[in-house]
């Protein structure tokens, strides 16, 4: 049993985790409403209600010993050879159904039997029966798909005649030819929502032998668009309630297991309590994505917030953090961190960024020094800047706060000793609105993947991001990543001196003194460093883990 409510829980885990299995049970719910309500498909619904002998023969004329009227046994036999069908329509969608909904209209034949009569019962209103009385027309098998042209006054007039010719025959008087009717069509059929009516057709069999009375209905038709034609009297035995309905059963039934028993993974060293991480908004979705599969491995009882403050912030509040504070706080920073040697810290992954450029500005890499240039100034426009062009286009710098780390590891190590970001001159990123005499315009915001949606539509913007937020922005904006001095990150030459791409660092961990032993705060660090799962989690990021291999252990070394 054990081994049962382990499975169920994975394949929890496997589905996304309790609220997404939680949401596609709401979903499984709520389709068969959607369907019918939002969707909002026309149909035609019918059901034959009735569909069976008149109930009148021969036998009801006594045993043949009482003097009855030829004419009245020949009526008698020709009843109990007769049938009546009787067929509800109604609009069971959302909409009006009008004419011009139908590419074929709805149609009615009944086999062999022959309509001797027809009309329109218990419509919704006076109106809807007069328009459908207009619209029956009655055809024959041999009219080969040609038009319709005999209505019901015309089915009317011929059973007069022929009624009378049977009760009052008139000597020397031949007897009526039958036309053959065999089905009923309802030419310029139109419903409003809700109305419904009923279509009763009486029908006698093409001969007077003895035998049982057909009951052969066929209905057709066919609407336009995602209309629908559909018998409700007949049970499916799959349908969309169904199916969704015990999707969301089985669906349920494995919550409910899967949360109950929830076993932790051997493998992880689970702890219950709270903790708090905040830093590096560039990393915080990867972090977000390690304390999912931490959850998921060892459930609920660990509670585990995050917020993307900024890696400087970050490493400040855990320095100003009193003990009780400090001891449920970790801070995650792009780089290494002003620590003032108060904190420990663990390197976890790689992180490259890129420069980044709006894709009007036509360049695909930029030499350093032309970069630094364009950081303290010197270069305001793009046609001075070699590379870009000579239509005049301003440069727009879209950088980051004091608070951030990428913008202090981008200073370091990119724009280099003297050259920093620059006076904050615009709050729009398109003009010089709240410092006019700076030299080149520049706006900030705090995240990355807001950086990267500014530069991809502000004309001339250039700035600076991580590879994930760049990857994202690629599918729908108009970005373009440089290289510097031609050169991208390569791993072969990442961190040696004067060479190799310089726009990259180590992901930190701090926290204030060492972990108490089976606390939540060691659980974690133990899972972040070296657990598969959480490795798996980071690489999925679009990061490389320290961990991952001697190249990589050997790059987080560096920085």
């Amino acid at each position: 049993m054990a081994a049962v409510l382990d499975g169920l829980a994975r394949v929890v885990a496997f589905l996304g985790g309790t609220g997404p299995v939680l949401l596609s049970i709401v979903l499984l719910v709520a389709a068969p409403f959607v369907d019918r309500l939002l969707v909002r498909r026309k149909r035609v619904v019918y059901r034959i209600l009735y569909n069976s002998k008149i109930g009148i023969g021969p036998e009801t004329l006594g045993d043949g010993a009482d003097p009855v009227p030829p004419q009245l046994r020949q009526v008698a036999r020709l009843l109990d050879r007769m049938s009546m069908v009787v067929v509800r329509i109604r609009n069971g969608g959302s909409y009006d159904i009008e004419p011009d909904d139908f590419e074929h209209p709805l149609t009615f034949v009944f086999g062999e039997r022959l309509v001797w009569n027809a009309r329109i019962s218990e419509a919704s209103t006076p109106e809807l029966r007069k328009e459908l009385r207009a619209g029956m027309r009655f055809f024959r098998t041999e009219d080969n798909g040609q038009p319709a042209r005999d209505n019901l006054s015309t089915v009317r007039q011929w059973l007069k005649e022929r009624v009378t010719g049977l009760v009052v025959p008139q000597p020397g008087q031949q007897q009526v030819a039958e036309p053959g009717w065999h089905g009923v069509r309802l030419d310029g059929l139109s419903l409003k929502r809700g109305q419904k009516a009923k279509l009763v057709v009486v029908l006698r069999e093409p001969d007077l032998t003895e035998g049982e009375i057909t009951k052969t209905v066929r209905i057709t038709g066919k609407m336009r668009d995602t209309g629908l034609i559909k018998d409700e009297g007949r049970a499916r035995a799959i349908t969309l309630p169904r199916v969704s309905g015990m999707l969301a059963g089985l669906l349920t039934i494995v919550l409910v297991l899967g949360l109950v028993s929830r076993p932790a993974d051997g493998t992880v060293a689970c702890a219950s309590g709270e903790l708090r991480i905040e830093g590096s908004s560039a990393f915080m979705p990867a972090i977000e994505a390690v304390v999912a599969e931490y959850h998921a491995a060892c459930g609920d009882d660990a509670r585990i917030t995050t917020e993307a403050t900024g890696s400087v912030k970050g490493v400040r509040n855990l320095i100003n953090a009193d003990p009780a504070a400090a001891s449920g706080l970790i801070v995650v920073s792009d780089g290494r961190g002003d620590d003032k040697g108060l904190l420990r810290s663990d390197k976890i992954a790689i992180v490259v960024y890129h420069v980044v450029v709006n894709g009007r500005v036509g360049l695909t890499s930029l030499r350093r020094a032309d970069l630094q240039k364009i950081y303290d100034g010197t270069y305001t426009d793009w046609k001075q800047v070699p590379g870009a062009g000579t239509a005049a286009l301003p440069i727009r710098i879209v950088g980051r706060g004091e608070s951030s780390g990428t913008r202090l590891l981008f200073e370091h190590e990119v724009l280099g000793p003297g050259t920093g970001e620059g006076l904050l001159s615009s709050g729009s990123c398109l003009t010089k609105d709240r410092y006019p005499a700076a030299p080149v315009i520049r706006c900030e915001r705090e995240d990355n993947a807001e950086i990267v949606r500014i530069i991809s539509t502000v004309d001339g913007a250039i700035g600076y991001a991580d590879e994930l937020s760049l990857n994202e922005a690629r599918g729908t904006g108009d970005v373009t990543a440089l290289t510097l001095d031609g050169q991208a990150f390569a791993p072969s030459t990442a961190g040696k001196p004067g060479e190799g791409y310089p726009f990259w660092t180590a992901e930190y961990l701090y926290y204030k003194g060492a972990p108490a032993p089976g606390s939540l705060k060691a659980s974690f660090l133990s899972f972040v460093r070296a657990h598969v799962r959480a490795q798996a989690r980071i690489s999925a990021a679009g990061f490389e883990p320290c961990a991952a291999s001697p190249v990589t252990r050997r790059l987080c070394d560096l920085r």
